[in-house]
């Protein structure tokens, strides 16, 4: 903006000369008079100068732009106001330069804005020309005047938005190319240390395993493996969507696809119930929700025994809301209570409770009525 403002400051100064050269050239009432309001914009254009290179908001180079907008357009219609009193009109022409920079500051509102300042300013020199000077202004040359402006701050209002749309589309594009290849760079860190790493350990307790005797020993080896492995399944769905250069498939047929290998694996029966339309979440977003729908089936798997998980996703204007419920024997605890179990070393629903948290949603559980009930209700928003 502060660019532009430049440039609007330099054709101000060449219209200096420009004014004085027409005030020479043709029968103005004054010649003094041109000349003054020549001087009044060479002022201004330094005093504009001068205020372009001190501000460095962009609010005040808004109401910079603002102000030499409106005086500039009292400048011209002084300016025209000095060549009424001929028979010529072509000093009227002069105001297509106003709209033109109304055009290029304010899009086609501000191309609009001065076709309307011109076509009062008009009228009003009418009255003018008619009392002073005794010359008539004719109303089919008055149309001609305002219609001829009309079109030529439509067209460049038009031309000027439209510009303004494709810059903000190729700015969109460069941004989520760069957005896309740090994605990509963050992906290949990731396979090449993280996912590595966790490999080599989940192999070195498989080996372990095998070394020792003692049976906590072993059941701690285990462990490590089983955590090993899960973490870096879900470093290679991080990695898979980093990968991506869109996400295109709904939260909900991502969590479809999560259960039915679940139960596939398990042997548990499965239902999944989708309300609403599918909706693709940020990766944030669609992360946390798959994990917590892994952690409950986890936690169904090992502790619940149970031969039936229902699943429903419900897609609500401004949020979703997803269910996991089994016939299980019960978790035993409200979500009121988890704090208090994850001080017992159990973490697993406090880390789906934390997960809820970061996308501002809402997070319940409940075993009162058998089974135990997961509700979840976050906030949608889109995928950029």
């Amino acid at each position: 903006m502060k660019n532009l403002e430049w440039i609007f400051i330099a054709t101000h100064s060449l219209g200096v000369p420009a004014a004085i050269a027409m005030g020479m050239l043709h029968d103005p009432v004054s010649v003094s008079t041109v000349v003054i309001l020549a001087g009044l914009l060479a002022v201004w254009s330094a005093v504009a100068a001068f205020l372009n290179h001190r501000i460095a908001s962009i609010d005040g180079q808004l109401r910079l732009g603002m102000v030499t907008q409106a005086v500039v357009a009292v400048f011209a219609w002084a300016f025209i106001l000095q060549f009424v009193g001929g028979s010529e009109t072509a000093a009227y022409g002069a105001f297509a330069v106003v709209i033109v920079e109304g055009a290029i500051r304010f899009g086609l509102m501000g191309s609009l804005v001065m076709e309307a300042a011109f076509a009062l300013g008009l009228a009003i020199a009418m009255q003018y020309r008619e009392r002073e000077y005794d010359l008539t202004f004719s109303i089919p040359g008055y149309v001609f005047w305002t219609v001829l402006m009309f079109f030529i701050a439509l067209s460049v209002g038009l031309a000027t938005e439209e510009t303004r749309r494709e810059r903000r589309r190729s700015e969109k594009l460069v941004r989520e190319r760069t957005l896309l290849e740090e994605r990509h760079r963050i992906a290949r860190d990731l396979h090449d240390t993280v996912l590595k790493t966790l490999h080599g350990l989940a192999l070195e307790a498989h080996a372990l395993k095998k070394q020792v005797n003692s049976p906590p020993a072993v059941d701690k080896a285990q462990y490590i493996q089983d955590v090993c492995q899960r973490s870096s399944q879900e470093i290679r769905d991080i990695i898979d969507e980093l990968r991506s250069e869109a996400e295109v498939e709904g939260i909900a047929s991502q969590m479809s696809r999560i259960v039915d290998a679940w139960g596939s694996t398990t042997g548990v029966e499965t239902d999944v119930t989708v309300s609403g339309e599918d909706r693709s979440l940020p990766l944030q977003a669609s992360y946390n929700l798959r994990s917590i729908l892994s952690e409950a089936l986890d936690n169904t798997r090992k502790h619940a025994s149970a031969s039936r998980v229902n699943i429903s996703v419900e897609f609500l204007p401004g949020e979703m809301r997803l269910e996991i419920a089994d016939n299980g024997k019960g978790i035993g605890y409200s979500g009121e209570q988890v704090y208090g179990v994850a001080a017992k070393g159990k973490y697993g629903v406090l880390g789906m409770k934390e997960r809820v948290e970061q996308l501002n949603g809402q997070f319940s559980i409940d075993s009162s009525h058998g089974g135990t009930r997961l509700l979840i209700t976050v906030p949608l928003v889109p995928a950029r």
